[in-house]
């Protein structure tokens, strides 16, 4: 890059050799610009720069030269931020930076491509960090929880008036509305459910037997939920065996035919067969009175009672049956794979029985970085 899109940039000026009465002038890089900005950091490495930091409220700068110039790239606290120094109109500083940002956008795109390359071999290995979405995606499961439990009072709406036939009348229930509008938030809490049971099962791998050479994380991540209970829950425990159990049928019968586009498992009561003599009948025949399509109401305050009673169930299980995996995703800390991090969990447990105090540690380690209070 020191010959092509960085061909301009230099090393910087010594501190003795500058004069500190030339104007200087500020730019930012916004979001889009740099989404990482570490990459632009490593860019300016691979064209012999050197970093320095943190201090406070700044992660790292870079001292460079472009064009000859005296300029720095500073990662602060509310954003990246590109300087330049020297005897230099406005516009023409304007100028200037706006080239430095533009190439240095470009030089990221190189510097992804090489990152890509090794991308492999680190993930197989299992030195990777995943964002703990868990907080999340519970919020998205008790919004639509609560709204099934308790739906908007909707009022009874009564129209009447007269037609070439005479007079006319209708009614649309209340209730029959919000029945419906709860059938709907039912599969969405289910769905949003689901979600967070997947999350919760892939972070809780570091802290049981997570094995890099054994275990394949990017196939983990993209199997179904059955495969993920299985390679974590297993099937020896009765009590998880049954809440499986329990938990495939509240699927197959509630969130599976909308995730599917309307078809049930079987298409029991979503196709029907043309019989001789018999007129169109469904292929489930009288099972189709299991089938939420079966009935005038989609669901009973008893179904949408029993579906959550089941979820608190399970929700009970895993922090009895995995209480230093769940204690470190409810902290919605990140969750490292590494082998450092899985030793360390080990030994904490070991030592102190639980992971509140490492848990603590990391939450203020996260919290000084983020304020950048190095």
């Amino acid at each position: 890059m020191s010959e092509t899109v960085l061909r301009d940039v230099g090393q910087p000026i010594p501190h003795e050799a500058r004069d500190y009465s030339l104007a200087s002038y500020r730019s930012e890089f916004s979001s889009r610009e740099a989404p990482l900005p570490v990459l632009l950091r490593y860019a300016l490495s691979l064209v012999g720069l050197k970093h320095h930091g943190p201090r406070e409220k700044v992660a790292w700068w870079v001292p460079f030269t472009y064009r000859g110039y005296p300029c720095e790239l500073a990662h602060e606290k509310f954003g990246v931020r590109l300087r330049i120094v020297g005897d230099l109109s406005e516009e023409h500083a304007d100028d200037l930076m706006a080239e430095v940002r533009q190439k240095l956008t470009l030089a990221v795109k190189t510097v992804e491509q090489l990152l890509s390359e090794s991308a492999g071999g680190i993930l197989d290995a299992g030195d990777v960090t995943v964002v703990n979405q868990h907080l999340q995606l519970r919020r998205a499961y008790d919004y639509f929880r609560e709204r099934a439990s308790n739906p908007d009072v909707v009022e009874d709406v009564r129209e009447s008036g007269m037609s070439d036939v005479g007079e006319w009348w209708s009614i649309l229930l209340g209730e029959e509305v919000m029945t419906l509008n709860a059938s709907h938030d039912l599969v969405a809490a289910i769905s949003a459910f689901l979600s967070s049971l997947e999350h919760d099962l892939v972070l809780a791998l570091p802290f049981l037997d997570f094995d890099p050479s054994i275990d394949c994380l990017t196939k983990i991540i993209g199997a179904r939920w059955g495969d993920k209970w299985r390679r974590v829950v297993g099937h020896s425990d009765p009590e998880a065996v049954r809440l499986r159990e329990r938990l495939t049928e509240v699927i197959e019968r509630w969130r599976n035919p909308y995730s599917h586009g309307g078809f049930e498992k079987g298409h029991g009561a979503t196709v029907y067969l043309h019989t001789p003599g018999l007129g169109a009948l469904p292929v489930g025949l009288s099972g189709i009175r299991d089938s939420p399509l079966f009935s005038f109401h989609a669901v009973s305050g008893t179904d949408i009672e029993g579906v959550f009673a089941l979820f608190d169930e399970i929700d009970v299980y895993f922090a009895k049956a995995f209480p230093h995996a769940m204690g470190w995703i409810d902290s919605g800390l990140d969750v490292q794979f590494n082998a450092a991090f899985r030793m360390e969990v080990i030994e904490r447990v070991g030592a102190e029985g639980s992971l509140a105090r490492m848990i603590d540690v990391y939450a203020n380690r996260v919290d000084r970085i983020t304020n950048m209070d190095f």
